[in-house]
Order: C-alpha cells, then sequence, then structure tokens
C-alpha cells in the first residue's frame, strides 16, 4: 500500500481492508512508516478496531514508527524501497493492494516471484488499477486477482492462501480400510471448521473395515490403470492426484503399543528433512524394496513419510494425532526448521518370528539370545513377534 497523495475515500477501504482481515482471524503484516501515514497504517487501525492482530514491518533500525497501536514491529534493517520490502512480503500468505507507486509494484514484482497469491482493490488506481487481472510476464506464474470491495478483497486472498497452501501439504489416510484412525481425526478437524486438506486413499475397503478388496494398497504403488485389481488401478490415480503435491503425510493405525512415530520408506534427503520438521520424536527408517517395480505410497510422491499410530483405539493416541494434525494444518511445512538432531532415529534391520512373550515393549531396548535391538510393532502380526531396529545417528548434513 503506497503512502503517495491519496483521497479520505482510499484511506477508508484500506481501514476496511484492515478491519475484515481481523474479522477472519487473519493477521495483518504491513510496511509501518517511521515519519508520516500511509494506507498501511490505515488499515493497521481497521484491523485494531476489529481487535485483530498487526505485525509492521519498518525500515532501518529503530522500532519508532508512526502509527501507535500496533502490536509487533519489526525493525528489518533494510532501506525503504531498497529492501524491506522482501521481508515485508515473503511473511505474507497473501497481498492485498490499493492503488500503488514504486513500492507496491516492488512488493508485487516479490510476490509474483514467490508465488504468493496478490488481490488487487479495483478503481483505486496506481498499480492496482494497471496490473489488476493480469501477469507480470509469459510465465504466468500468478494472476493479479480482482475485487471490488475490502470485504470481498479479505475473502479472496485468505481463499487463494488457502489454495496456495494446500499444494503445499495433503494428508492421506485410510490406505487400509481397518485403520479407522487416520479417516476419523482428519474429519473431526474438518468439522471444527479447520482447513485441512486431504483424502481417503481406499474408500471401497473402508467401507467393508476391511484391509484391502484385492491387493494390499500400500505394497502395489504406481498402480496400473489397466489392472482387473482394484487396489493397483486405485494406486494408478492416487499416484498421479499426489503428484500436484509438494508434501504428502501417509497416516496409518496399529494394534501395537508404538504410541505416534514417522516412518521414512525412503531415505533419500528430502524425506528425511520433512520428517525432521513434524512434531513427532521417534523417526523409524524402514527402506522398502520395490517388489517387481511396486512398493508403498510415500516412494512414488516429490516428498513423503508415514505416521504411525498405536494403538490406534486409544483415545490418548487419538487426542495427540488430532494435536499433530492440527498443528501441521495451521503452520505448514517449514522445511528451514528441519532438525533430526532432536529426534530419535532407528533402523528396522530385520524381524523376530514367534508370538510376544509380553515382555517386548515397542521402542525399549532387549536382548534376546545374545542379540540387542529395539522392538517395533509388537504383535502387530500374526508369526512376528517384532521387528527390530538400531538406533542410529542422523546425517551430519541434516542435523546442523
Amino acid at each position: 500500500m503506497a503512502d503517495l497523495k491519496y483521497s479520505k475515500k482510499t484511506e477508508k477501504l484500506a481501514e476496511q481492508v484492515g478491519f475484515w482481515i481481523a474479522k477472519n482471524n487473519a493477521a495483518l503484516i504491513f510496511g509501518a512508516e517511521k515519519d508520516s501515514d500511509s494506507l498501511s497504517s490505515a488499515a493497521c487501525r481497521g484491523s485494531k478496531k476489529a481487535k485483530g492482530l498487526t505485525i509492521g514491518v519498518t525500515y532501518g533500525k529503530g522500532l519508532k514508527v508512526y502509527e501507535k497501536n500496533v502490536d509487533i514491529v519489526l525493525a528489518s534493517g533494510l532501506e525503504r524501497g531498497g529492501g524491506r520490502e522482501f521481508p515485508l512480503v515473503l511473511s505474507c500468505d497473501a497481498v492485498i493492494t490499493i492503488s500503488g507507486g514504486s513500492g507496491t509494484l516492488t512488493e508485487i514484482a516479490i510476490a509474483y516471484q514467490a508465488n504468493i497469491p496478490v488481490v488487487a482493490l479495483n478503481n483505486t488506481g496506481g498499480w492496482s488499477k494497471k496490473l489488476s487481472g493480469s501477469y507480470l510476464d509469459e510465465r504466468k506464474r500468478v494472476k493479479i486477482e480482482t475485487a471490488n470491495t475490502p470485504r470481498s478483497a479479505v475473502n479472496k486472498a485468505i481463499e487463494l492462501a488457502r489454495k496456495n497452501r494446500d499444494k503445499d501439504l495433503i494428508f492421506v489416510a485410510g490406505v487400509h480400510g481397518n485403520e479407522p484412525i487416520g479417516p476419523d481425526v482428519l474429519r473431526k478437524l474438518e468439522a471444527k471448521g479447520y482447513p485441512v486438506n486431504w483424502m481417503l486413499a481406499n474408500p471401497e475397503a473402508a467401507k467393508l473395515k476391511q484391509r484391502f478388496i484385492d491387493s494390499d494398497l500400500n505394497r502395489v504403488f504406481p498402480g496400473n490403470p489397466n489392472s482387473r485389481k482394484y487396489e493397483l488401478k486405485r494406486a494408478f490415480e492416487l499416484t498421479k492426484e499426489l503428484a500436484k503435491y509438494e508434501n504428502v503425510i501417509d497416516i496409518h493405525g496399529s494394534v501395537s503399543k508404538s504410541g505416534i512415530f514417522t516412518i521414512v520408506t525412503n531415505p533419500a534427503s528430502a524425506n528425511l528433512m520433512l520428517a525432521g520438521c513434524l512434531p513427532i520424536k521417534n523417526v523409524v527408517i524402514w527402506q522398502s524394496e520395490k517388489n517387481n517395480g511396486q512398493g508403498p505410497l510415500t516412494r512414488y510422491v516429490k516428498r513423503g513419510v508415514e505416521i504411525e499410530c498405536g494403538p490406534q483405539n486409544s483415545p490418548k493416541i487419538k487426542k495427540r494425532l488430532y494435536e499433530i494434525l492440527r498443528t501441521l494444518t495451521l503452520s505448514g511445512i517449514n522445511l528451514e526448521q528441519s532438525d533430526l538432531s532432536r529426534k530419535n532415529i532407528f533402523q528396522v534391520y530385520g524381524r523376530l518370528a514367534g508370538e510376544n512373550s509380553g515382555s517386548l515393549r515397542d521402542f525399549k531396548k532387549t536382548k534376546i539370545k545374545g542379540e540387542t535391538f529395539y522392538p517395533l510393532l509388537v504383535n502387530q502380526y500374526p508369526g512376528i513377534m517384532c521387528y527390530k531396529m538400531k538406533k542410529i545417528n542422523p546425517p551430519k548434513e541434516l542435523s546442523e
């Protein structure tokens, strides 16, 4: 929002934008000026009328700004028109422009390069009028959207921000039809109004409450569109759909008393980084072997891990999964915060045949016949007492 000469009518529009941002429980991030009023400051005043959170990004080193009713001031240490715009824009989920001079043009260009949605308020002049409904270049990264009122501008910005975030993360649940914990918790989040993005992987098996129809879905990716088997066709459909997303989290449930842990089926650095930024302490590297070119879902996406929950009928486990998925839904995935050094990392290397004697506990070090290991999924599968793990150090380049 520019600090050029503007009318009282335009100032009122800016104030209304801030008001409706607050009414939608969103935070206003704006360019805080040090020496004069501005349309950005007007938006701040509007937000405070609705008791919203306001964050002003100012230039230079000092925290003293013109608008006194701002909640948080961030001193960028950069000049106005010379860099302050970068932390300002890149901190936003969406940008709303009103009128605008060269500073607004700079901010629009930064948003465009970063694929951040931009909504221009119609009939306010400046660069908002000139660029409304257009793209900045032939790459067509982000279309500058148009809105006729402050309220519709805010609604459109929030909608676009959610769609943009949806491309970043999707949850997959119900790969096995007898594992209802994922679908149940995700539906609860939806009912509470959280913008959770998810899909039910195996709806036919879920209807029957059985693991699969023809084949184990988590063993047949990337699938086959010409197969007569339901799961192979479904795997092909899912592989195609999930290719649109940067991060895929596949949720599973078990009868084992394992708690909640992350499984990395493909220990590539991208997947380990994803595991490192989830709010889950235990990480298990369980490298699956492709059987006839087939394998689990998370091996056939850009970046993917599994979350395993056990026992899945435990209210405590359901509550914890709800908290984890709510946090990820609201905050998204920030790979820059990935830190495997704070995780307990294990690697599956074998399994122990037989039935559980009752003494084994998931993730608790044990020794049997001279062999020391950490059990996993104790008594989960018939004929398998548990899987055996060793504790390992994270790759150095991913733990710093």
